[in-house]
């Protein structure tokens, strides 16, 4: 895994901040303009952060495809604020964005990734539709063998009950459940200072140590 300087995750940073202002990612020269430096400094930035696991590029390309929690193509979760509006991967992710962006948001997704709409709502820094579970399929330690996979895979539901069906229709592993309250508590710790000057990627002990605070411990949250 690549090292990382502070430049460059100064820069990463500087993205996450200007995807939350513009809803979307800047390009290669926006970005480059914003950090004072050139195109290929950023190409090489990004490239090291890529194999940082600290965003993730389209593959055979340099354009950002996620920064999370942003998802920069269309994906499964819809967030609203009263500024715009923004992609996540997953309920875990745009909840994050909620709680970096310390904006009231609407939340439209669909349980299991099937046919129901459900819509959640964070105001004032409080869930408010906090019914249900959250089930996370892939286990932490495989998460970026393939994110967006990964991420695809984390789903709310009604109730407990409604997990196992759906990870035997769907041919994938049954994970970690957690209550929405859970949830919503999780991401805020994660994401929440995520648009801070001064980021900084987690180190492995420190992401086990975030994990252990919330209770997340055995073999299926293994970093």
């Amino acid at each position: 895994m690549a090292d990382l300087s502070k430049a460059d995750q100064d820069l990463r940073g500087l993205l996450a901040r200007s995807i939350a202002r513009r809803g979307h990612s800047p390009s290669l020269a926006e970005l480059a303009l914003e950090a004072g430096v050139g195109v290929a400094e950023i190409e090489a930035a990004l490239g090291r952060l890529h194999d940082a696991h600290a965003l993730l590029l389209h593959p055979n390309g340099l354009a950002p495809w996620a920064v999370h929690p942003f998802a920069l193509s269309p994906a499964s979760c819809w967030v609203e604020t009263p500024e715009r509006g923004y992609w996540a991967n997953c309920l875990y992710c745009a909840l994050g964005i909620a709680a970096a962006l310390k904006a009231d948001a609407g939340i439209t997704t669909r349980f299991g990734g099937e046919g129901r709409t459900v819509r959640y709502r964070v105001e004032d820094g409080r869930l408010l539709d906090t019914g249900g579970v959250f089930h996370l399929s892939i286990p932490a330690r495989r998460w970026w063998d393939n994110v967006i996979h990964a991420c695809a895979s984390f789903q709310p539901f009604e109730s407990e009950s409604q997990v196992d069906p759906w990870c035997e229709r769907h041919a994938l592993p049954r994970g970690h459940v957690m209550t929405m309250e859970a949830l919503w508590r999780f991401a805020s710790d994660w994401y929440g200072n995520c648009l801070d000057d001064k980021w900084r990627k987690r180190s492995p002990e420190d992401v086990r140590a975030l994990f252990e605070r919330h209770g997340l411990t055995g073999d299926f949250w293994a970093w």
